[in-house]
């Protein structure tokens, strides 16, 4: 079975993000888990940021983010 790719799209809030990091961490085939004891961070932790609480902090987003190999690109609108 061919796993999905990763469809890139633009991000106003962390309810935009939350699917992606999801998405991303299961094509790379890893549980919340699994993730969370590699980058020192609990599965809570992981399920909230997956499910955009906006409480998690920019910075724990972030590791999490570059850990799954995503890049977070700021760019002005319409460029």
């Amino acid at each position: 079975m061919r796993k999905p790719s990763f469809t890139p799209g633009t991000v106003y809030s962390m309810d935009d993000l939350g699917p992606y990091l999801r998405q991303r961490r299961k094509q790379r085939g890893y549980t919340q888990e699994q993730v969370a004891l590699g980058i020192g961070m609990s599965p809570r932790l992981i399920g909230e940021m997956e499910r955009g609480r906006g409480t998690v902090g920019f910075d724990r987003v972030i590791t999490y983010a570059n850990n799954l190999g995503i890049d977070l690109v700021v760019k002005p609108r319409g460029e």
